[in-house]
């Protein structure tokens, strides 16, 4: 190839280049940063989520003020009917006084739920290492047959397996997600608020559906 088609070439790099880094109809898509969600999956870790609410509703109010939680009814979903009695629990215990009638309350707590439902998702990729953590365990079950003790080499090779179920867990992306707001107002302001969301299993969205005024569904079609 002669120079100057050298040159040409480099030109029309240098031109196909300069037009990729130009203008674009939309902005480009980025990932965000990795980051670990938690796993809402038994009446358990609902008791935690009603540790968590009542340490913020008692760092926000002085030992003198009553606190009322709006009632639930029979058509309300499991979870708010349990979380309620939780959340009643946990704010005794963080020494918050009560009220057994929201007219002697001097401050209420109202939250709502709101379940998302993500369809058409693609599974997540899996861990850098995967790959290596596999071919290892082939290669070590390859060669069983050539070591003296062959009963030995089941270690390496459980251990190998124990790696690769650590890289492998959660590819599986998550379709079903819950929000849960909670808000402390005193009738004419908010004097905290707080949202939190969790992951859980399709199979357990009954706990959190019901005929409740504050129930929201969101279908996100086609995934992201």
């Amino acid at each position: 190839m002669g120079s100057s088609r050298l040159i040409a070439l480099a030109t029309l790099l240098v031109a196909l280049t300069a037009c990729q880094s130009g203008y674009t109809p939309q902005p480009r898509a980025t990932l965000f940063p990795a980051t670990d969600q938690n796993y809402m999956r038994s009446a358990a870790h609902w008791d935690m989520l009603a540790a968590n609410e009542a340490t913020m509703i008692g760092q926000a109010l002085d030992s003198n003020h009553l606190v009322a939680i709006r009632d639930t009814g029979p058509a309300s979903s499991p979870f708010e009917q349990a979380y309620r009695n939780l959340l009643i629990s946990q704010l005794v215990s963080n020494d918050v006084q009560v009220a057994l009638t929201s007219e002697a309350a001097s401050h209420h707590v109202d939250y709502d739920i709101q379940v998302v439902t993500h369809e058409d998702r693609r599974s997540l990729r899996p861990r850098p290492g995967t790959a290596s953590a596999t071919f290892a365990i082939g290669v070590f079950a390859a060669n069983i047959r050539n070591w003296t003790e062959q009963e030995l080499a089941l270690i390496p090779v459980g251990l190998g397996l124990d790696i690769l179920n650590a890289l492998w867990r959660d590819t599986d992306d998550a379709i079903t997600e819950v929000i849960v707001n909670s808000r402390l107002h005193d009738g004419s302001r908010i004097v905290a608020a707080d949202s939190r969301i969790y992951y859980f299993s399709a199979q357990d969205q009954h706990n959190y559906q019901g005929q409740g005024r504050q129930f929201q569904v969101v279908s996100n079609q086609g995934g992201e």
